[in-house]
């Protein structure tokens, strides 16, 4: 397709279609980032997704994992003060505090901002990187579920690089493609079941992805802004007693789909320990 450039290798010539779902879906055939251009980010913030049935299904899981992020951030660098982008309900900024670490945050939605509030966040309103100043600068930034959902990587890159003090950590977790639950739904597809892709892609919900990574695409693209990889680790994918909740997150689906989707679920959950949909990686500014 002519206009694609990948944010991992810069390729610019050399892309297949791999997907044909609610929208289509390439793939580098340098470094195999699949990547969907024409899907956009809703700004009326309004989609098939339940808010509700996702608060219920993702708040215990993002919270186990959030302190595992921030217990390595302390680790490495104790008492940072740094910013998330895109901090949602608040979970990741409420850890912080647990581990003495000082945390400010960007989100484009308002109707956290109570939340905010009522917990002492900084939190602002609006887009990474345009609602930056320029002489803001952190010890840590972070993206927690954030950057596949970016239309530009290249730009992000580079202000993560000004905003962070020397030394400084930039930490990145985000599902990958070699996942469970993101190769089964690939089976389902070639099997012309496409609903599966189409939820791991998001494409109903109003902040879709516009990238699925591989494992290997994060360190290349952290090593091509003046980054080094020092570490790496899986992260829980889903809790069983929350896999109903997370599939009713999708509030247009039928009782068929819903029932499909929690089987194969289920089926699959003892094996997520092995092949982890999502993985945190932390770099180091050079």
């Amino acid at each position: 397709m002519n206009g694609l450039k990948c944010p991992v290798c810069n390729n610019t010539s050399d892309f297949k279609k791999k997907y044909n779902l609610i929208h289509s879906v390439y793939q580098c055939s340098h470094c195999k980032l699949e990547l969907c251009p024409d899907a956009t980010f809703n700004t009326n913030f309004t989609s098939g997704l339940d808010e509700q049935e996702r608060k219920k299904a993702l708040e215990k899981l993002r919270r186990e994992n959030f302190r595992l992020i921030a217990d390595a951030i302390r680790r490495l660098n104790p008492g940072a003060a740094g910013m998330e982008v895109g901090c949602g309900y608040g979970w990741f900024l409420e850890t912080c505090k647990e581990y003495n670490l000082q945390c400010a945050g960007i989100e484009p939605e308002t109707r956290f901002n109570d939340n905010y509030l009522a917990g002492g966040f900084n939190v602002r309103n609006g887009f990474y990187p345009d609602i930056i100043n320029e002489n803001e600068k952190y010890d840590f930034i972070i993206f927690n579920d954030v950057l596949e959902h970016i239309p530009d990587i290249e730009e992000t890159m580079e202000s993560n690089n000004n905003v962070l003090h020397d030394k400084g950590l930039l930490v990145i977790n985000l599902p990958v493609q070699e996942g469970l639950f993101y190769f089964f739904s690939k089976i389902s597809y070639r099997l012309g079941y496409t609903d599966l892709l189409n939820r791991m892609w998001q494409f109903n919900f109003h902040s879709p992805h516009l990238y699925y990574f591989r494992k290997k695409n994060i360190p290349m693209l952290g090593v091509r802004h003046g980054f080094s990889l020092i570490e790496s680790f899986p992260l829980n994918t889903i809790n069983f007693s929350d896999i109903s909740k997370r599939i009713k997150q999708d509030k247009n689906q039928n009782t068929v789909k819903y029932l499909i989707s929690l089987i194969g679920s289920v089926f699959l959950y003892p094996f997520t320990k092995f092949f982890p949909d999502t993985y945190c990686f932390i770099f180091r500014k050079n």
